[in-house]
């Protein structure tokens, strides 16, 4: 209660054989909103039973073949110049041949059906479903570890949903898992990442950096390094809004810490004062201690957004090592880069 965000855990049964490891990735086949297929159908003109052939699949009725097969919820580069060739505005036509920058944001946000809304076409079924793509499985970090749960993976998601010209948008994947999935037998597959697994010594410390649900793979960690009694120690950075409602795995993150396999662990709560601190004020503050961590061979970990906490996250440990080593920051950053080389800065970011 009282959060912004909608963060759900989620756990599949494993079919027979099917194993992973800390650190891995589970892909999910989503289906799309119904709600979503016909609010699109509804805007090209064209009946959701009008029977359509899928490759591989058959014959099925187009609605059936949105929800289940086809990409609806991003517009490719190809659909947009099939949608800018049949529209009469002739504005789509403007902004593909434009600066590609405003392009990019323009478009950020916008689904299939938001388009067809603001450029009318006329197209037949099966011209139409020839422009899209093949709806692809979502892939997300593995909140768990094999050695903790039996026969269980499980994934902390948050569901991403949002206004955009005066329609709720839900995230497709996220939402379907929220919202829709219920007792449906979700297709799923493992997806091995061996560049971001825990390190082979378990006496070499770990600093492992998660906002949000960045956290997941980090409970998958200390699950592991806690069932195999490593003797590493253990930092976790987590962040969120508020600590009220936001801070997701409060009570297991606890109790991993009295049992003494969480070492120490840095909160950022953006919302709980008038300045907004995050994992990177913390970093910073922390930056003697995390200095003395990683001349005992510490490993960083760092899971999340790609598109600004990794590189502030980037920036803060720049300056730490310039600080606390007495370099340059081009000296810092290329010590970093080493640290990367090494495999002790290892990144899962998207």
């Amino acid at each position: 209660a009282g959060s912004q965000k909608d963060v759900r855990l989620f756990g599949f049964s494993l079919a027979e054989g099917l194993s992973y490891e800390a650190g891995d990735a589970l892909g999910v086949m989503p289906k799309n909103n119904p709600a979503d297929v016909l609010s699109l159908l509804s805007h090209l003109n064209l009946s959701p039973e009008t029977p359509v052939i899928v490759p591989t699949f058959g014959e099925c009725s187009l609605a059936h073949a949105l929800i289940n097969y086809f990409e609806i919820g991003k517009s490719h580069p190809e659909t947009l110049k099939f949608i800018a060739q049949k529209s009469t505005n002739r504005e789509l036509d403007a902004r593909l041949n434009g600066d590609k920058n405003e392009m990019k944001t323009w478009l950020y946000g916008r689904q299939l059906c938001d388009l067809v809304q603001e450029f009318p076409v006329s197209v037949a079924a099966d011209e139409f479903l020839a422009q899209l793509k093949k709806l692809q499985p979502r892939l997300y970090s593995i909140a768990s570890s094999p050695k903790a749960m039996d026969n269980q993976v499980q994934l902390c998601v948050s569901a991403v949903r949002y206004g955009l010209n005066g329609r709720e948008h839900q995230g497709i994947s996220s939402c379907y898992l929220a919202d829709r999935a219920g007792q449906d037998d979700i297709p799923i597959y493992l997806q091995p990442n061996k560049h971001f697994k825990l390190p082979a010594d378990q006496s070499l410390p770990v600093i492992m950096i998660g906002p949000g649900t960045g956290v997941a793979p980090f409970r998958g960690f200390l699950q592991e390094r806690q069932a195999l009694g490593s003797s590493g120690k253990n930092w976790l950075f987590f962040g969120e809004q508020q600590r009220a409602c936001d801070y997701y795995f409060a009570e297991e993150l606890e109790v991993i810490k009295e049992q003494g396999y969480l070492h120490k662990l840095s909160l950022a709560f953006s919302r709980d004062q008038a300045e907004k601190i995050y994992v990177q004020n913390r970093i910073a503050e922390e930056a003697a201690e995390l200095w003395r961590w990683l001349n005992e061979g510490a490993q960083i970990y760092v899971c999340g957004d790609a598109n600004r906490m990794a590189k502030d996250v980037d920036t803060a440990l720049i300056n730490v090592i310039a600080q606390q080593g007495a370099m340059s920051n081009e000296k810092a950053e290329a010590e970093l880069r080493a640290l990367a080389d090494q495999k002790r800065y290892l990144r899962d970011v998207y």
